[in-house]
C-alpha cells in the first residue's frame, strides 16, 4: 500500500506549537514542538486515521493467508489482527508513536528547508516479536482468560533497523535524497537514549537496511503506484545510493518538558550534534514534548 493521508496543517500547529530556534551548527538543526493539550481535539479524529493508517500494512500481514473474501473478518474472534495494536504494551505503542510522529513531522513541518518529503509506507510489519506476541494475546481473550497488557512481562523487544524512511524525487520520479530517521518516545527524558539514538543514526550505511524492507513490502501490493515505488527502490538499492544524498533525522518525543524553558528549551543539544554522532551528513534534530503522553497513546491505538 501506498500511503496517502495527510493532517490539516492549521491544527496541527495549534497542537505542535513550534518553539523559536538558535542553532546555528552548519550541519545540524535542532527543532522543538511543544504540545498544547488544549488544542487537541480540534486535530483528534485526523491524527487517529493518520496513526491507523500507518499501522494498515501491518494488518495486512497479520491477516495474510486468512483471508477470506466471501466471509470477511466481520467477528473479531475470526480476526487475527482485532487486538492489534490495542493489546501491545505501552512501551511498543509509545515506539509506534515515536516513529509516526517522525514521519508525520517530516511529511508536514518538512526537512532541511525541503516540504516535498514523502514517506511511502512505515515499516511496522517487521516488528516479528509483536506479531508472535499478538497470537498469545488472542488466544488468551479467546480463552476467557486474563491480559494486562501494561503487565511487566507484556514487554517484548523493539524493532531492529530503520525506525522509518522519507524520500524526495525529481521531475522523473527518480529519488534524490533519503532521510533516515531514528525515533524514540519516552515518558520523561534519558541522556543514556539520547546518546545511544544518536550513534545508531551515525552508525547507519549510506544505503539504509529500510530500503531493503519496503521493497519487501510493497512488492505485496499490485497498484500502479506501489510497483513505481518498488522499481525507483530497486534502482535506489543497486547503485543509486551512491548518487542520492543521505541525511539523518532523529525524532525525539518525550513527556516532560525542561525544568527551566526559559534558559533550556530542549533536552536535545541546541548548539551542535550529541557527541555520539561522529557521520559527516547534515542531521535534522526534532524534539516533540507532549505533556500528555500517555493519554495519547491511549487515545492512537487503544480507542479511549
Amino acid at each position: 500500500m501506498i500511503r496517502f493521508r495527510r493532517v490539516t496543517l492549521q491544527p496541527l500547529n495549534a497542537w505542535l506549537v513550534a518553539q523559536p530556534s538558535t542553532c546555528a551548527h552548519g550541519n545540524y538543526q535542532l527543532r522543538v514542538w511543544r504540545e498544547v493539550h488544549a488544542n487537541f481535539g480540534g486535530l483528534r479524529d485526523e491524527l487517529i486515521a493518520y496513526a491507523q493508517e500507518a499501522l494498515d500494512d501491518a494488518r495486512t500481514r497479520i491477516r495474510k493467508g486468512f483471508e477470506d473474501n466471501l466471509s470477511p473478518f466481520s467477528d473479531p474472534v475470526d480476526d487475527p489482527a482485532a487486538h492489534y495494536p490495542a493489546m501491545l504494551n505501552r512501551i511498543t505503542l509509545q515506539g509506534y508513536l515515536g516513529e509516526t510522529l517522525a514521519g508525520l513531522a517530516v511529511e508536514h513541518f518538512g526537512a532541511f528547508g525541503e516540504t516535498d518529503w514523502q514517506v511511502p509506507a512505515f515499516l511496522f510489519r517487521f516488528h516479528d516479536q509483536e506479531f508472535q506476541h499478538l497470537d498469545l494475546i488472542n488466544e488468551r481473550i479467546l480463552m476467557g482468560e486474563p491480559h494486562d497488557p501494561d503487565a511487566e512481562s507484556e514487554k517484548r523487544p523493539g524493532r531492529t533497523g530503520d525506525d522509518a524512511l522519507a524520500f524526495r524525487l525529481d521531475g522523473e520520479g527518480k529519488i534524490t535524497h533519503i532521510l533516515a530517521l531514528e525515533a524514540k518516545c519516552l515518558v520523561a527524558s534519558n541522556t543514556a537514549i539520547i546518546a545511544d539514538a544518536h550513534g545508531k543514526l551515525s552508525a547507519g550505511p549510506r544505503r539504509p537496511s529500510g530500503i531493503r524492507e519496503l521493497i519487501t513490502l510493497l512488492s505485496d501490493y499490485e497498484t500502479t503506484e506501489a510497483q513505481a515505488w518498488v522499481a525507483r527502490l530497486i534502482d535506489l538499492y543497486r547503485d543509486g545510493f551512491r548518487t542520492a544524498k543521505r541525511s539523518d533525522g532523529l525524532a525525539y518525543t518525550v513527556g516532560n518538558s525542561p525544568v527551566k524553558p526559559k534558559t533550556r528549551l530542549s533536552w536535545l543539544q541546541a548548539d551542535a550534534p550529541h557527541a555520539s554522532y561522529t557521520a559527516d551528513r547534515p542531521l535534522d534534530a526534532m524534539e516533540f514534548q507532549i505533556s500528555e503522553l500517555r493519554t495519547l497513546v491511549d487515545k492512537l491505538y487503544r480507542g479511549a
